[in-house]
């Protein structure tokens, strides 16, 4: 179809859509574009939609028979009722993606990519993850009997990818970190035909799941908000959100972008620390943070946050990382004040605005969104670190409080 085409964005390569990862040409990041007419088109009335695939118009094509889907997206816009009156941010909102099918934002991308994987025809799907990918992958991956296979770093906690487990697709651990298990989804991929929807990347169509995130929330608020925090590993969800807001902008809905702010953990940071220096990213040689969701260190793909930081400074943005410890505090006193239970590496984003309103980098009025991208029982135990009994009591004892 004319409307729809994919780029390399190292070559300039294009292709017509199909099972494809990265540029056959140079290996270079495929993303899928539209021309100016059809966004004015599809865009030109507003209307409320309920899921994310009410947003079909603006994602891949695909046949409704091969749509795999649990009703994702359509997740509340919350604004906060303590912390941004406390901090001094009157318009501070919180997008809660915990809500979606598995309790993550995941399911956008993998719904996308396991529905495409069946429009193609694909023996199958494969993801390399440390958690939330791996769950929703095998969730969506059952549903539309793709045998989904998960990769996992070798030191996963099991109770990390028990939801995976759960869910029925079939769980294999690979030695060394993320990276390494990168590398064995793509040549599994190659070998048995199957579709790779590791969510970094390494699928035009993950990424197109990712901007109905930005396209919920611009219905939601009725405006362009200044500042959307997004937790980045590799940043496929936050070039996703920037790339919505292009496209409301090429469509004439709007004049503006808001300014995107990639979020890493300071252990693993290759995208924030490569945006700080303004030099080239470089991997992470030795990634360890309580944040596991966004432990990254893109060995070998390193590409992926170059993009990301394209995306950053197009919307004059910025890339930070924040330490652990700031990052569990935040976790916790969104629970305990907004009620809203999120792991840390969803978390991380209120941390970072935090920071950056401490920095006098945020006013009073603007209007700020944080992503919450994961539920925080995917992760519970880091908030439990060191806390290793809990107060036992005989019936009858008296209780002191």
């Amino acid at each position: 179809m004319d409307n729809y085409k994919l780029i390399c964005h190292k070559c300039g390569k294009e292709y017509a859509l199909g099972n494809y990862s990265l540029c056959p040409e140079c290996g270079g990041i495929l993303t899928l574009e539209y021309t100016d007419e059809y966004l004015k088109e599809v865009l030109k009335e507003d209307r409320v939609h309920q899921s994310m695939w009410d947003y079909h118009q603006l994602l891949p094509p695909v046949k409704e028979e091969n749509r795999v889907s649990f009703q994702e997206g359509g997740t509340p816009l919350l604004k906060s009722r303590e912390i941004g009156p406390e901090i001094g941010v009157e318009n501070l909102y919180f997008k809660n993606e915990t809500c979606n099918p598995t309790g993550s934002f995941k399911d956008r991308a993998v719904s996308v990519c396991i529905s495409m994987a069946k429009e193609y025809g694909c023996a199958g799907v494969v993801v390399s993850s440390s958690g939330n990918g791996g769950a929703s992958v095998s969730a969506y991956g059952v549903k539309g009997n793709m045998n989904p296979v998960i990769l996992i770093p070798e030191k996963t906690p099991l109770s990390k990818v028990a939801q995976a487990i759960a869910y029925g697709g079939r769980v294999i651990k690979v030695k060394g970190n993320f990276s390494q298990a990168y590398h064995a989804a793509i040549d599994l991929a190659k070998r048995m035909n199957y579709m790779n929807v590791t969510t970094t990347f390494l699928s035009p169509y993950g990424i197109e799941g990712y901007k109905t995130i930005a396209f919920e929330i611009y219905e939601q608020l009725g405006e362009v908000p200044d500042f959307i925090f997004i937790p980045v590993g590799a940043g496929p969800a936050l070039y996703g959100i920037y790339k919505a807001y292009e496209e409301l902008k090429r469509a004439g809905k709007t004049d503006r972008l808001p300014k995107v702010i990639g979020v890493q953990a300071k252990g693993c940071d290759p995208i924030a620390k490569a945006w700080e220096s303004g030099q080239k990213v470089q991997a992470c040689k030795n990634p360890e943070t309580v944040a596991s969701a966004i432990s990254d260190p893109l060995v070998g793909y390193e590409q992926d946050g170059d993009l990301t930081i394209e995306a950053i400074h197009r919307t004059n943005g910025r890339a930070l990382a924040i330490e652990d410890e700031e990052t569990l505090q935040a976790g916790l006193c969104l629970a305990r004040t907004e009620g809203i239970f999120a792991e840390p590496s969803s978390a991380i984003t209120l941390a970072a605005l935090k920071q950056m309103k401490n920095q006098g980098l945020i006013k009073e009025e603007d209007v700020c969104v944080c992503t919450l991208t994961g539920h925080g029982l995917k992760d519970s135990q880091a908030y439990a670190a060191g806390k290793t009994e809990v107060e036992i009591i005989a019936y009858g004892d008296e209780i002191r409080i």
